[in-house]
């Protein structure tokens, strides 16, 4: 009795092993949906993301000495600044999601207390790879 029980198990096991393969049968509709969107999205260069902004400030030269200090302390870390009138804005980073920014918005917070997250218009060539 413990044989055919045994047997039996051991011709189970074998032939629930066998046939554990799944296909994916995708209709052709989808498939030509998905080229579409694929290179849709590759003729994009830009993409609606996040930066860090670490001064917005009317006074230029406060500007300038912002983007100064934080070239020396981050070099790594790109940067750019805006004239929207009337403001100056030192904008750092580029990151997909709101989330990837958090912890280097805590570091730059340390040194410059009053950073924000903003969304800006970015090159995928730019994003911050993690």
């Amino acid at each position: 009795m413990k044989k055919a029980i045994l047997v039996l198990f051991i011709s189970i096991l074998y032939i629930s092993t066998n046939s554990a393969q799944i296909v994916v049968q995708e209709e052709p509709a989808i498939t030509k949906l998905m080229q579409i969107y694929k290179s849709k999205n590759a003729q994009t260069p830009i993409i609606r993301a996040w930066k860090i902004q670490i001064m917005a400030t009317s006074d230029r030269m406060e500007m300038e000495q912002t983007y100064n200090k934080f070239e020396r302390l981050y070099p790594h870390i790109n940067y750019s600044w805006e004239h929207n009138p009337p403001y100056y804005q030192v904008r750092v980073g580029a990151f997909e999601k709101k989330e990837d920014l958090e912890a280097t918005l805590l570091e730059l917070k340390k040194d410059f207390p009053f950073s924000i997250p903003v969304q800006d218009d970015i090159a995928k060539e730019d994003l911050v790879d993690f």
